[in-house]
C-alpha cells in the first residue's frame, strides 16, 4: 500500500482462467487510494473502433485505452497491485504523462491482437505488453505480476 497521503502508479492485474493468467494494466491512485485513471491495452475491433474484453477476430488490433474511472473496464479492483512509484501529485502525474506520451506511437502500429490474447507461434503482443511498454515509457521498473502473463516482457516500441 502506498504511504498515506501519497499518489501512486500501480501495475494491476485482472485475473483470468481461474486466477492462473491475467490481464495487466496500470492504475493511477489518489492520496486516498481511489483509482483516478487506468491505462489498458485492449483488443479493438477494426470495424467498430470499440474495445473488447477478449480478442476473437483475426482483424482485431491492440490499442491503448485510457479510462477516467474504474467503472469503464470492469476488472477486479480489490487486487492490491504492485506500486511502481508513489509520492506527491505533481511527481506522480509527471510519470503518468510520460507514459501517455507513448500511447499514439503504440496505437499507430495497428498491431494484430492475437485471438484470446496469446500467440502460440511466436512472441505475444497483448495487454501485458502494453503495461510493460508504458512502464518503460514512464521510466519506471516494469514489474511483472501474476503466474501466466504472456507478452509481459515484450517492449512494443524501439526505445
Amino acid at each position: 500500500k502506498p504511504e498515506k497521503g501519497n499518489w501512486s502508479i500501480q501495475i494491476m492485474q485482472h485475473p483470468l482462467l481461474f486466477g492462473l493468467a491475467g490481464h495487466n494494466y496500470l492504475a493511477l491512485r489518489d492520496q486516498d487510494g481511489r483509482i483516478i485513471r487506468e491505462l489498458h491495452g485492449l483488443a479493438t475491433d477494426t470495424e467498430t473502433g470499440k474495445w473488447k474484453y477478449v480478442g476473437t477476430n483475426k482483424t482485431d488490433i491492440l490499442k491503448v485505452w485510457e479510462f477516467d474511472s474504474p467503472r469503464y473496464y470492469l476488472a477486479e479492483k480489490t487486487f492490491p497491485g504492485k506500486i511502481l512509484t508513489e509520492g506527491k501529485l505533481e511527481d506522480v502525474i509527471s510519470f503518468w504523462e510520460k507514459g501517455k506520451g507513448c500511447i499514439d506511437e503504440i496505437n499507430k502500429k495497428s498491431l494484430p491482437y492475437p485471438p484470446l490474447g496469446v500467440n502460440i507461434r511466436g512472441g505475444t503482443e497483448n495487454s501485458n505488453s502494453v503495461a510493460y511498454t508504458l512502464s518503460l515509457c514512464m521510466e519506471l521498473d516494469p514489474a511483472n505480476i501474476g503466474l501466466l502473463t504472456p507478452g509481459a516482457k515484450t517492449n512494443l516500441l524501439d526505445r
